[in-house]
């Protein structure tokens, strides 16, 4: 494990933490809850989990995850007031998910790029169309991120 990997394990396992004790006990969620509305600290955690284990098949599965929830939340949310840290956090994500494909190209190991990517989108599919069927049957929690 490189410098690199550590930056990222600390910067992501960082965010993710704050973001868990802001949605689980300040904002007093159920855990189900919590995964669909902050999808980005399981996914953090998950990278932490596919850095440290350092097999190149699992880190690309988080791909397909840190695009959309990392990059694409970048997309979706402002820059101002409690979502600055957010928006920190998805640059985070974006930083994580460009290391860790870059790395893959450098080392030429288009097999395990390949499978991880398709292994990501695989999970990733389902779980949004769970996620999205969740979220407009709780539209309230919605309301907490400002969102409607």
């Amino acid at each position: 494990m490189n410098k690199i990997d550590k930056i990222l394990i600390i910067l992501n396992g960082a965010f993710a933490a704050w973001a868990t004790f802001t949605f689980l006990v300040l904002l007093k969620l159920d855990p189900l809850s919590w995964i669909m509305l902050n999808t980005c600290s399981p996914t953090q955690f998950a990278v932490i989990l596919t850095l440290v284990s350092e097999r190149r098949v699992l880190m690309n599965s988080t791909a397909p995850w840190l695009l959309f929830y990392g990059f694409g939340g970048l997309l979706i949310f402002g820059w101002s007031g409690y979502m600055i840290v957010a928006q920190i956090s998805h640059l985070t994500m974006t930083a994580t998910v460009i290391y860790v494909l870059m790395t893959t190209a450098k080392e030429r190991r288009f097999k395990a790029l390949a499978a991880g990517l398709a292994m990501g989108a695989l999970a990733l599919v389902p779980f949004r169309l769970y996620q999205d069927q969740f979220l407009s049957t709780h539209p309230e929690l919605l309301r907490l991120l400002g969102m409607e």
